[in-house]
């Protein structure tokens, strides 16, 4: 980006804050504040401008100066904003990127790579399908966070061992956008893959609606086995492989002691992501377990610490914490009903899409957990005025908020993606629309003509 550009950028962000700030909208002081810095963050988060770490606390520095200045101060304080920088949510990423480090140090990615390329192949096509089925299906059984972080140093080392440089590369970024996206799409599986996933069945159970662990399954998995392939599709036709054959230079070698114990704590780490009912930890307390023993039983160093992505951690927290900034000031109930507004007296169809399409906007600007955590409690109501099945909205939204393929806030693994160094954020939009858009299309017909069967 030139000079030019980015003074353009610049006054541009400012004066769209400015004029949201001291527009004429009938809201709230303190909601003005929030849309203010709201669209801000989302133009800094598509253009750039600065790197997507930096707008993160830029939008927590705004919060707090700028609406304390409107009268915030006992709202918008220090601790109240900083404190989604630490959210359990971020505890499970880090986990997952510990994980993922002791496997790499130990040489067990490149394990995972040679018994891949030997099931499906060579070929860059098959191979990145291969990768993405994988990643979907251990997205099944723990957070879709921890499995893009496990899954992407194989990519890694393919793109390596390919001499296949990062930003450069259509195949470099066809595999790391392939495994984000296809541990997403797996998330949306089970109960287990997503925090949205779990904060809806809890809010149904709230609601006294009996909804268990297969009926997540019924309603989400069809949606993943038609949106998985198409995904591939996309990003095949987009970034076209630039080689005609994967090499590798690596073979299989018995494992050594040192890798074993890497291995078991693995095992151990996703067990106990299985188990939370039984044991009654919580994924994020989890997450812990492979932090202690990896650094119990010498496999990792303090030096090693040093690598975890901790602008995407960072990154993140931002999202939560303009999530928990909307909610706060009650622009969730404002948008709630300007929803009510106009969807009322709809087709059910036309009902159903908007509430996809909503979910999915609001992923742009916020975290799907955070777009969960604000839209489902608005939902329900929202359903019942409408005399819409609660169910059926409620998984909606939970499904619609883990279809954002567009920016790399949007879920945790399009945050680790773009972290790798490969991709840019309009190698993600440019792809990722359109994925975003057939899967809102498809959770849309699925809604309609399917979900109401399940309930009969």
């Amino acid at each position: 980006m030139n000079t030019k550009t980015r003074f353009l950028l610049t006054v541009f962000a400012v004066i769209v804050f400015f004029g949201t700030l001291y527009s004429p909208l009938e809201i709230a002081p303190l909601q003005k504040v929030v849309l203010a810095v709201l669209f801000l963050s989302m133009i800094l988060w598509f253009s750039e401008l600065v790197p997507l770490h930096i707008t993160a606390f830029i939008a927590a520095f705004l919060l707090i100066a700028v609406g304390g200045f409107f009268g915030g101060k006992e709202i918008f304080t220090p601790k109240e904003v900083f404190i989604p920088f630490f959210d359990p949510v971020i505890m499970l990423l880090l986990g997952g990127f510990v994980l993922a480090l002791g496997l790499q140090k130990h040489g067990l990615d490149k394990v995972m790579t040679f018994f891949l390329l030997k099931k499906v192949g060579h070929k860059p096509k098959k191979f990145l399908f291969g990768l993405m089925c994988l990643a979907a299906f251990l997205s099944f059984w723990m957070s879709n966070t921890a499995s893009t972080a496990i899954l992407l140093p194989i990519a890694i080392v393919v793109l390596a061992s390919n001499k296949l440089k990062p930003l450069d590369s259509n195949f470099g970024k066809a595999m790391v956008l392939g495994i984000a996206f296809a541990a997403t799409i797996g998330g949306i599986g089970t109960v287990i893959g997503s925090p949205p996933n779990a904060m809806a069945l809890s809010y149904l159970q709230d609601e006294g609606i009996a909804f268990g662990f297969t009926d997540w399954m019924m309603y989400g998995l069809p949606l993943v086995i038609l949106l998985l392939p198409i995904a591939w599709f996309i990003l095949m036709k987009f970034f076209h492989p630039e080689i005609h054959s994967i090499k590798s230079d690596f073979s299989f070698e018995p494992l050594n002691k040192q890798q074993k114990v890497v291995l078991l704590i693995f095992g151990i780490t996703v067990l106990a992501w299985l188990t939370t009912k039984v044991h009654g930890l919580t994924s994020a307390t989890v997450a812990l377990i492979p932090i202690i023993l990896l650094y119990a039983f010498g496999l990792l160093e303090t030096k090693d610490i040093n690598k975890v992505s901790w602008s995407a951690l960072i990154l993140f927290g931002g999202g939560l914490t303009l999530g928990k900034a909307i909610q706060t000031v009650g622009l969730d109930e404002v948008f709630a009903g300007v929803m009510f507004e106009y969807l009322f007296g709809q087709p059910l169809l036309l009902i159903i899409a908007a509430l996809a399409v909503f979910a999915v906007i609001f992923t742009l600007v916020a975290s799907n957990t955070a777009a969960a955590a604000i839209s489902i409690p608005l939902v329900i109501p929202l359903a019942k005025g409408l005399g819409f099945p609660v169910e059926i909205a409620v998984m909606i939204i939970a499904i619609g908020v883990s279809l954002d393929f567009i920016v790399p806030i949007g879920t945790p693994p399009s945050t680790i993606a773009y972290s790798s160094g490969y991709i840019r954020t309009s190698d993600m939009a440019k792809s990722g629309i359109f994925i975003a858009l057939i899967g809102i299309a498809l959770l849309s017909l699925l809604a309609y003509f399917v979900w109401p069967l399940l309930l009969a």
